[in-house]
């Protein structure tokens, strides 16, 4: 009899009391975020090539010893729960703001832009029966200021999207090295504890929770290379190698980009070869460019919540803005051609600029009311007058906020005060479809507001189905890697009786050994 029986009980009371370890912590985490299933990996022990006085080959092994305790995970997984979540951030993202400016254009509606030049030209239909009333030509002059602060507050309410989702973009960019620099103290920690033999699960879990949440901001790759140093790729570009950080540029004075208008407020300084020029022609200044602080390189983005920001930002929707200058071929880069805030901003200047052209193209042959004025503008700034902005400068000209008798209803001064030819032809210029590609005035803003609801709708589609797929992925990694409580119920069942069973088999050796040593031998003294 030998002390290889205890020596196996032993080992026995160790590993199921680990087992219950593990299993206490795997049930208090259940509903820790990010927290991974740990599973013990035991290993039985062989005999021992000592031989003694019993042939090896009746030798059974010395008992059982933990391996290791290792997290049940599936980076295939991984990797494509944070390509779709990278996906959902970015279609959310523009799910959200394309209602937003759906919400601007109010259509249909009473306050609508539709309805407002509705609107307008029934005041000029009121206008043509009775062209020298004074009280009908105020009407006209209010409708139009309706009209002008329409276009003013579209236009305002858009600038000022943009100006927003560039501050979110410069959110982004500190959240991204914020979560780096995390992730590379993270690094660290892990190592260190490895490094010693140590399993640091815990920390992992914590690691692969923050790459999680930076896949949701731009589209991210993580892995593992084999000498245990942890690297973090955003848009195939390395941020976080082992301890090394590399971060964006957070420097407002450094990513601003500079402005395409001169000092004389004429586009003459875009530059397509310059990531820092001004991109499109109505963009609001101040934009901020996303670029590595060492390289000054800009960054790619693909995908997540930053490509939806970048997109809703700069997108032209393929339309190209380049233009002559006093004879200078201006290139403006347009480089983004997702349907963003700089494709409406295009199209309302486009609006605003057509509307000034042919209301004063007409207005301008016409006469007062006294027959005393001529070449007056119904609208400012004339197309002429070097302006870009029409959108947002457009207004009632001053020559006829400050006299209803300067607004012109004829071009013969000897039809006064009853001509009203001149207001026919404005009238006329309603179903006028030559004024854009689209058609009439009506045609063009049904034809934008539809494009919009398309856009609108798809992308909160797109961001439906990837929350449906992104859901589905979870599902998948939490089968796998969540703790199922019946399944931890079930364990501690088992390593309780196995606890207890090794521990009777220890009070079976002693009771065996206390009969060798202290009663052998004894009977009949």
């Amino acid at each position: 009899m030998s002390f290889y029986g205890l020596e196996i009980a032993r080992t026995g009371i160790y590993v199921n009391r680990k087992g219950l370890e593990v299993t206490s912590h795997n049930v208090a985490n259940a509903s820790t975020p990010g927290y991974t299933r740990q599973v013990l990996n035991v290993k039985s022990i062989p005999p021992s090539n000592r031989v003694g006085i019993y042939d090896p080959k009746f030798q059974v092994g010395m008992g059982a010893d933990v391996q290791s305790l290792v997290q049940i995970r599936d980076m295939f997984l991984d990797m494509q729960y944070r390509n779709e979540y990278s996906r959902q951030g970015e279609y959310e993202i523009k799910a959200d703001n394309l209602n937003f400016i759906e919400s601007i254009f109010n259509e249909p509606s009473d306050t609508g832009l539709s309805s407002v030049i509705d609107q307008f030209f029934s005041s000029l239909q009121e206008l043509s029966k009775n062209p020298e009333s004074l009280t009908v030509r105020a009407l006209v002059r209010q409708r139009a200021s309706a009209l002008t602060d329409t276009i003013h507050k579209m236009y305002k309410q858009l600038e000022d999207l943009q100006s927003e989702l560039n501050d979110q973009i410069y959110d982004r960019i500190l959240d991204i090295n914020s979560i780096a620099h995390q992730i590379a103290d993270l690094n660290k920690q892990i190592f260190i504890l490895e490094l010693r033999g140590e399993k640091a699960n815990d920390l992992r879990d914590q690691r692969n929770l923050l790459v999680d949440k930076l896949s949701k901001i731009v589209d991210t790759q993580a892995y593992e290379d084999s000498e245990g140093r942890f690297i973090v790729q955003i848009s195939g570009e390395t941020l976080v190698n082992h301890f090394t950080v590399y971060e964006l540029e957070t420097d407002k004075a450094k990513i601003k980009r500079l402005s395409g208008f001169d000092s004389n407020d004429q586009p003459t300084n875009f530059d397509p070869d310059n990531a820092l020029s001004q991109q499109n022609l109505y963009d609001v200044p101040g934009l901020f460019v996303v670029m590595w602080k060492d390289t000054g390189q800009v960054l790619n983005v693909k995908s997540g919540e930053l490509k939806g920001l970048l997109d809703m930002r700069d997108g032209i929707g393929g339309i190209d803005e380049d233009l002559t200058v006093n004879g200078q071929d201006i290139d403006v880069p347009n480089k983004n051609n997702f349907t963003g805030i700089p494709y409406y901003l295009n199209r309302l200047n486009e609006f605003a600029k057509k509307l000034i052209e042919k209301f004063n193209e007409l207005h301008t042959q016409g006469y007062s009311l006294n027959g005393q004025n001529t070449g007056i503008n119904f609208f400012e700034p004339p197309v002429d007058s070097g302006n870009f902005f029409f959108a947002r400068y457009i207004k009632v000209s001053d020559d006829i906020m400050n006299d209803l008798n300067n607004i012109a209803t004829t071009t013969d001064p000897d039809n006064l005060p009853g001509g009203n030819d001149l207001v026919v032809k404005m009238l006329q210029l309603r179903n006028d479809t030559s004024i854009f590609r689209e058609g009439k005035f009506e045609d063009f803003l049904k034809s934008l507001i539809s494009n919009l609801g398309v856009d609108s709708q798809g992308a909160k589609n797109f961001a439906e189905n990837q929350k449906v797929m992104v859901t589905q992925l979870d599902n998948r990694r939490q089968a796998l890697s969540g703790v199922s409580i019946d399944e931890e119920m079930t364990n501690l069942i088992k390593y309780q009786h196995g606890f207890q069973a090794s521990a009777r088999m220890i009070n079976a050796f002693d009771e065996m050994l206390d009969v060798l040593i202290n009663r052998l031998g004894l009977v009949g003294r």
